[in-house]
């Protein structure tokens, strides 16, 4: 486990001795499987780090989470939850489907143990990159991730924060072009990508605010650990922010 995860866990151990140690309006209690999460609807993910203007993504169609991507997002359940009826410290488990349309034409090459990446550069392909257009660069990738949440009530806000590891599952690189009017489609699928120095095993930070009765609300997740593990390979991290995050009592 690496520092940061270690002052991220030390943190939630004062936390959660401090909430034990309060007396609260509610008994101490302990729930299993009552509270579900869901950002997928009008979400956003990008890259931040040294590298990210390189992967820039883009809204210019659908691929990148935004509008309403029905098979984007990042789906959890808390498995079990312990603390007060304002404070309680949850851990959970879920799935995201992570998705990334680039502005540029990428063009992902594996040269001597390093990972290149650069804008395709054969002058004959048109990616037509509109919202309808048949071309694209994008990358696509599941995974199984657990968050460790301490979510406070405030009023009819519900406020939350915490921690996550995210285990990589499968993934492509798709390109879509025009080639001499005939439309053409490279993919890098999941047995070759896996190859190209990915981390498998991240961690990450996220927080939430929801409204409770509506169960709608806002979110941010962002990934700690570098998307490559090569040493000259570009530096980039994962981002997301959600607009529509809901939150709701699971149904039992």
């Amino acid at each position: 486990m690496d520092i940061e995860m270690k002052k991220i866990t030390i943190c939630f151990m004062i936390v959660a001795l401090g909430i034990s140690s309060t007396r609260a309006q509610n008994d101490f209690e302990v729930k299993f499987l009552e509270f579900s999460r869901n950002d997928a609807g009008l979400a956003y993910n990008f890259c931040l780090g040294e590298d990210a203007e390189r992967f820039a993504t883009t809204i210019d169609g659908f691929g990148s989470g935004f509008m309403f991507d029905a098979f984007t997002g990042r789906y959890s359940v808390d498995m079990i939850s312990v603390g007060f009826e304002r404070a309680r410290i949850s851990l959970g488990a879920g799935v995201a489907i992570n998705k990334y349309r680039f502005r540029e034409n990428l063009v992902f090459v594996k040269l001597l143990g390093n990972v290149v990446v650069m804008e395709d550069p054969a002058p004959n392909r048109d990616y037509v990159n509109t919202f309808f257009g048949y071309g694209k660069s994008k990358l696509v990738y599941g995974s199984f991730y657990f968050p460790l949440d301490l979510t406070f009530r405030v009023g009819p806000m519900m406020i939350s924060g915490g921690a996550f590891v995210d285990q990589y599952l499968s993934g492509k690189y798709k390109m879509k072009y025009l080639e001499d009017g005939e439309k053409m489609k490279e993919v890098i699928r999941n047995k070759d990508w896996r190859e190209y120095n990915l981390q498998k095993t991240k961690w990450g930070v996220n927080a939430m605010i929801a409204h409770t009765p509506s169960g709608i609300g806002v979110s941010f997740a962002y990934m700690l650990t570098p998307f490559f593990t090569g040493s000259n390979d570009p530096v980039i991290h994962e981002a997301r922010i959600s607009l529509f995050h809901r939150f709701g009592i699971m149904e039992r």
